[in-house]
């Protein structure tokens, strides 16, 4: 960006229930803060052949996790899917050359414990993106129960949940990858609001090619006039475009419920991580 302007381009039964949520996710976050996991998104490759992945247990009491590989599909909106036993897996799988320790890990109330995530390449693999999910899964018989949940029916019977929580993040290997992918914005779109009072909001798609995926954030900038500073409306931050995944549809929700007509906006795709400092496409337009 030039300057300070914005260029154009009831029965009393009681039932106990152990229930698994799945929650996939890219960046440091918590998950109904009964589990923190950092980070959220393990990067390696010829250089980098090892990470450590921390969990820590907000909660008063200890638990034990259980960590195994899983393959997750993702949609063009960006939703993650488990491949069922069977199904053929569109990506290649990088948990044939990864190695875990330990497996099995409990952990003390607010405390924490880290594992090593360690890839070895075989002599004969192939060049290319390689990906697997590294999935916490909560050992119920060894743990407390995260949360408790008690529902009652309409013939008057409780059922009481007590809700376990499970957690993957993926594990990205590139192997004898030189080349950043190429990603382009194909198309910026106003969304119509449903409700009153709901901001603005905007579906960009983006569209990749070469050998591997990216990784980055999708930022929203505004500027009114052009003597006015440009303030940041909007941003979808972890956002992946995996190499069995040509396209992406991101949806923001914007800062404003409204973008004045005349008002300047700059959407960019850029990286993060590996590809700190890449700006992969940018669109500048002016609201009519």
């Amino acid at each position: 960006m030039q300057g300070n302007v914005l260029v154009r381009c009831g029965r009393a039964l009681a039932v106990q229930f152990v229930m698994s949520l799945m929650v996939l996710m890219l960046g440091v976050t918590s998950v109904q803060a009964d589990m923190l996991v950092s980070p959220l998104r393990v990067h390696l490759d010829d250089d980098t052949t090892s990470a450590m992945v921390t969990l820590r247990n907000p909660s008063n009491g200890p638990r034990t996790y259980r960590l195994e590989w899983v393959e997750q599909s993702l949609s063009v909106d960006g939703v993650y899917k488990k491949y069922k036993q069977g199904e053929q897996v569109k990506h290649l799988p990088a948990s044939p050359y990864l190695r875990l320790s330990p497996r099995q890990i409990t952990v003390p109330a607010r405390g924490n414990q880290s594992v090593r995530v360690h890839f070895r390449p075989a002599a004969n693999m192939a060049a290319g993106e390689y990906r697997s999910h590294l999935l916490f899964s909560v050992v119920p018989e060894l743990s407390e129960p995260m949360s408790v949940q008690k529902v009652e029916g309409d013939d008057g019977m409780s059922l009481t949940l007590n809700m376990q929580l499970s957690m993957a993040i993926p594990v990205v290997v590139k192997n004898k990858v030189e080349q950043a992918p190429v990603v382009k914005i194909t198309a910026v779109e106003p969304v119509l609001s449903t409700k009153p009072g709901q901001a603005s909001q905007l579906a960009v798609t983006l569209q990749r090619s070469g050998l591997v995926g990216s990784f980055g954030r999708v930022l929203v900038e505004m500027q009114l006039t052009a003597e006015s500073p440009v303030e940041r409306i909007g941003i979808s931050d972890n956002v992946s475009v995996f190499a069995d995944v040509d396209q992406r549809r991101v949806l923001l929700s914007l800062r404003d419920q409204k973008i004045p007509a005349g008002a300047w906006l700059r959407v960019v795709y850029e990286g993060k991580d590996e590809f700190k400092g890449i700006v992969w496409d940018q669109q500048v337009f002016q609201v009519r």
